[in-house]
């Protein structure tokens, strides 16, 4: 039986774990408040949904087991990132359970879409369709004309409007399985149709080398939050020059590598103030690499609007370690 679930967020890790079934961790990247939704819509072989979030995020995800994803963007900041690739409201996203994306949203991002069991796409979709979506899923982020992204988004909001106004209706199966089936079949018959990107390329071979420099950066200080790490390290566990490094972070991730490093800090050291752990904030920074507490509260404060002393207050408690 279909089943609808609202979620209304103020956290970046509450945000992530929003989603049924997917694994994500999202890293605030942007300073003020953050604010995120999240519309399913959960039938028994896909899930219809719509998410918006407000703030620079970096996004790492992974959908569901066994289940193929399509989505479009709504609304979405200039200078956004998916897979490699810049993400535009003529982009289509496709995913699979059998690898990690990373997502960087340069600001408002609402995002609509459709997770489906791959038995479903087996039993729906003629072999030429399912060999399509396949090779799209090799391509991850694919260009599709303004009027086909545009019919697409229509069509997966109307399809969210009316399953909120028949949810009923939908607790027969095979409504609900008709429902899931007809709109698969649209969204894909529709992106074929609009699909301007070239499926023998996949992110071009020198863009796909910079975009692995700044995994193996981001790999490396996430590992190394605790520890005294600068430019030089980060450069040598990438294996890339400062300017490289420094060109590469400004391509993909619209910031700085020590601009990265302190916010993967920030949000780290927002987890350990939620867990209410019992140390002073001051024994909190210092293990995650600030100065002094006045140097680390400034940088917080900018960043999610409040004061580590206030995070404290509205948070239960429980030991924080690295």
């Amino acid at each position: 039986m279909a089943q609808i679930y609202r979620h209304e967020s103020r956290d970046v890790d509450d945000q992530a774990q929003a989603l049924n079934d997917w694994e994500q961790a999202y890293e605030q990247l942007g300073c003020g408040r953050f604010r995120g939704s999240c519309w399913q819509m959960v039938m028994d072989q896909g899930v219809l949904l719509r998410e918006s979030t407000n703030r620079p995020l970096a996004e790492h995800i992974v959908p569901p087991k066994d289940h193929l994803v399509i989505a479009v963007p709504l609304a979405v900041a200039p200078g956004s990132v998916f897979a490699g690739r810049p993400l535009e409201r003529e982009s289509l996203l496709v995913l699979s359970d059998r690898e990690q994306y990373d997502l960087v949203s340069a600001g408002e991002l609402d995002i609509v879409g459709l997770s489906v069991h791959r038995d479903t796409l087996a039993g729906t979709l003629a072999p030429s369709k399912i060999e399509w979506l396949e090779q799209a899923g090799r391509e991850r982020n694919l260009e599709l004309t303004p009027e086909v992204a545009a019919a697409i988004r229509h069509m997966l909001l109307a399809v969210c409007d009316g399953a909120e106004r028949e949810i009923d209706s939908l607790a027969q199966d095979a409504n609900e399985s008709t429902l899931l089936s007809a709109t698969l079949t649209q969204a894909v018959v529709l992106a074929m149709r609009g699909d301007r990107s070239d499926m023998a390329s996949s992110i071009p071979r020198r863009a796909d080398t910079r975009l692995r420099v700044v995994k193996r950066a981001v790999e490396f200080m996430r590992a190394n939050l605790a520890n005294d790490i600068g430019v030089p390290d980060i450069c040598n566990a990438a294996c890339a020059s400062r300017r490289t490094l420094q060109y590469c972070f400004e391509e993909f991730m619209h910031t700085t590598p020590q601009a990265y490093l302190r916010a993967l800090r920030l949000n780290e050291a927002r987890r350990a103030l939620k867990l209410r752990a019992g140390q002073p904030i001051t024994e909190v920074a210092t293990l995650l690499g600030f100065s002094s507490a006045s140097h680390f509260t400034r940088h917080y404060k900018l960043m999610f609007d409040e004061l580590p002393s206030e995070t404290l207050r509205v948070n239960a408690g429980a030991p924080f370690s690295l």
